[in-house]
This record gives structure tokens, C-alpha cells and sequence, in this order.
């Protein structure tokens, strides 16, 4: 509680206001891309470990979804391949700073993306579907010549 004095030598107590923005939970979307090497128990791991962090500061989690091991558009953090983690919640926007300062500093994430969504949309993202015209080294396949 904040002490308000005047010009007067009375201290009158006033209650400072929180913003409204910080009281409402608002849905977000995560995707984090994970190190391909990682075993079934260090992935589940990893997975707890964000939920932890977001039920920790007041979110809740509406849906988590492991789309598997994919091939990356480019290399990063010198890999190629990784494992896709997306996870659909509901938090105060304070918690988007505790958990992206997680997936900085943490050693089995290469890659992460946290947005703000719909409402209408929670928890109904599919994973990509694999284009079956291309190849794993990404050149068109044209058939048998």
C-alpha cells in the first residue's frame, strides 16, 4: 500500500490501481523448436518445465501438442532437423517475459515464437502436412524419365 502525503502533515493511505491489462488472461500460442537429439524423457522434461513456468505465474494450459521431429527451412544453431513443441494457454502478459527468458537461456531449445491469438482459435492449430512433391533434399521430384 502506498502512503499519499499532502501539503498537509496527514498521511492519508491510497490504494494504487493495477492496470487492468495485467489482470486478464489473455490466449497465446508457442511454438518451440527443440534439439533433435533429445531423448523421450528429456523432451517430456522440457515440455513440464514450461507448463511449470506458466501455471507457476497464474496461466493456465489449454492444449500442448508434440508435432515431431521436422526438417528445418534453414539450419539453426547448426542443426537441421528439430522437434516441434506447440502449446496453446491463457496468461497475464507478464508471463511472455518469465517464459521467453526460459527458452533464451535454455539449452535444449534452438528456436521459439510466442504470439498473441483469438479466442476463436485456441487450441486448434494442426501441425504442417509434408509436401509430397518435394524430397528430402528439397528438389521437385518429376517421376521416372
Amino acid at each position: 500500500m502506498k502512503v499519499k502525503t499532502s501539503r498537509s502533515t496527514s498521511k492519508v493511505p491510497v490504494e494504487k490501481p493495477e492496470k487492468p491489462e495485467q489482470l486478464v488472461l489473455h490466449p497465446y500460442e508457442s511454438i518451440t523448436i527443440l534439439k533433435p537429439t533429445l531423448s523421450d524423457e528429456e523432451i517430456a522434461e522440457a515440455i513440464e518445465k514450461i507448463k511449470g513456468i506458466i501455471e507457476e505465474a497464474g496461466g493456465e494450459i489449454v492444449s500442448s501438442d508434440n508435432w515431431g521431429k521436422k526438417r528445418l527451412a534453414y539450419e539453426v544453431k547448426k542443426e537441421r532437423r528439430g522437434i516441434y513443441i506447440v502449446q496453446h494457454f491463457k496468461a497475464k502478459a507478464s508471463t511472455i517475459i518469465v517464459l521467453e527468458r526460459h527458452y533464451r537461456f535454455s539449452e535444449s531449445i534452438i528456436k521459439y515464437m510466442t504470439v498473441k491469438i483469438e479466442t476463436e482459435t485456441l487450441g486448434q492449430s494442426q501441425p504442417p502436412k509434408e509436401d509430397k512433391a518435394f524430397s528430402y533434399r528439397g528438389r521437385v521430384s518429376r517421376g521416372w524419365r
